[in-house]
């Protein structure tokens, strides 16, 4: 996960969200804004197939690393919204 962009009020990091509690200190975020794969076999490609928006250990990770109070803002397909908000609760949100 690099760096997108860095300075005195935000940091933008550009990679996998499944890795923010290894580069991030617990409980450290304002806000995650994500756009996970929409698990709708998008042109057949396997990059939208990887389960990672339905795995509650994804949403985890994210938990782990938000302050309390902090937002979250993850895109969805309007068909698969219900299994990812699912995930999302039985994350611990």
């Amino acid at each position: 996960m690099t760096p997108f962009l860095e300075n005195d009020r935000a940091l933008l990091l550009h990679g996998s969200s499944r890795y923010l509690d290894l580069v991030l200190p617990l409980a450290s975020i304002d806000a995650v804004v994500t756009d996970p794969p929409y698990e709708i076999g998008f042109m057949g490609r396997a990059w939208d197939g990887t389960g990672v928006a339905f795995d509650p250990e994804f949403w985890r990770v994210i938990l782990r690393v938000l302050k309390p109070g902090a937002h979250l803002l993850a895109f969805s397909a309007t068909r698969t919204v219900h299994r990812m908000a699912c995930a999302i609760e039985d994350a611990g949100f």
